[in-house]
């Protein structure tokens, strides 16, 4: 099987996103660090009147491998708040208990200054090991076959048999079930009549032939767990350059992670490698641009004092309660989800991380 992962192994380096300079064979892609600060509002409406008691939980960034937070202020906060922690995967949530709501609109701003780094893993199919027994006793979430939204059925486990075929390397395999999913599915920016809001679903993924990137990273996640290869979503949104000093809501944008022995968690984000420019699909398949924010990983999450025993689907937004009721985080039919994000933001000089907004 021939690969377009290039051979040289060089370590986790970046790309400016739609950079001007191009990479040829053998040759890593210039890095880039970005340091922004970044004014996040969320807000929860269409409170009902009367409503005695909202719990809700809002999604902030935290530190990972390519991104720290050097500074963080809840500007408004509508009750009482506290930062509640993911005890299991270590993702961290603005938590605000409000009493009584005063109005059918309540807005959580804050915000934060981080720096963060591009990506480039160049991962060398000699370097990469096998799956051993221990990766998969450590890592058996990530290799769980019944997870909601991402099941490994007969038909995903027929699938990737198929592509993949009897290679056992798994950078092949993932390069395999990367480019599989990138030929077969499209984004919705790419083709407006595929569905551009969803839970996330693998198996709608392949019935739609794509959807939003939470369809296609879950097809990706359960084609890849199929072949015992460990993967997990990774949940962030998008700084465009184009945004600076704009108010917008920046939607939000997932990517996926693999597991490759040698080179340890290697992310990809699919809709950037099929979305065509500059680059070549190896490029993103492991590797992102800077001009984005991690907000948490994983799904099915469970929060403490919440009403519902339900795991939520995935915390792109937030959460919300009210009087033990969850709030709308999508469409329903004639009703219009409860729960929104804008966000504004300007980037930073080294040596100007304490600047304000004007």
């Amino acid at each position: 099987m021939h690969s377009t992962l290039l051979p040289l192994l060089c370590s986790v380096l970046g790309v400016h996103d739609g950079a001007n300079t191009a990479t040829s064979e053998n040759t890593a892609p210039e890095p880039e660090s970005v340091l922004y600060r970044v004014r996040q509002t969320t807000r929860l409406d269409q409170i009902p009147d009367g409503a005695k008691k909202i719990d809700w939980w809002i999604s902030i960034p935290g530190n990972e491998r390519d991104q720290d937070v050097l500074d963080f202020e809840v500007l408004n906060a509508p009750g009482a708040w506290s930062v509640q922690r993911d005890a299991t995967r270590g993702n961290s949530f603005l938590h605000v208990e409000i009493d009584a709501p005063a109005a059918d609109a309540l807005d959580a701003v804050v915000e934060f200054v981080l720096r963060r780094e591009s990506t480039w893993i160049d991962v060398d199919p000699d370097v990469v090991g096998p799956i051993t027994d221990s990766h998969r006793v450590f890592f058996r979430n990530e290799l769980t076959h019944d997870a909601p939204n991402m099941e490994v059925t007969d038909q995903i486990l027929d699938i990737a048999d198929d592509v993949c075929g009897d290679e056992t390397n798994v950078a092949f395999q993932v390069e395999a079930l990367l480019n599989y999913v990138a030929d077969e599915a499209d984004h919705y920016s790419k083709d407006p009549t595929k569905p551009s809001c969803g839970i996330g679903n693998a198996g709608a993924c392949l019935t739609n032939r794509g959807g939003c990137c939470t369809d296609l990273h879950s097809l990706f996640i359960a084609l890849t767990r199929a072949r015992g290869i460990p993967a997990r979503l990774q949940m962030g949104y998008r700084l465009l350059e184009k945004n600076v000093g704009l108010e917008v809501n920046p939607g939000y944008r997932c990517w996926a992670e693999f597991f490759a022995p040698g080179y340890g968690w290697v992310p990809a984000d699919i809709v950037e490698a099929d979305a065509g420019g500059t680059w070549e699909r190896s490029r993103w398949f492991s590797g992102l641009t800077a001009r984005r924010l991690w907000l948490n990983q994983g799904r099915e999450f469970t929060f403490e004092g919440a009403a519902s025993t339900k795991p939520v689907n995935h915390m792109s937004i937030g959460y919300a309660e009210i009087d033990g009721v969850p709030a709308r985080v999508l469409d329903e039919g004639d009703l219009a989800a409860q729960l929104s994000r804008t966000v504004r933001f300007i980037e930073l000089a080294d040596d100007a991380a304490s600047a304000r907004f004007e």
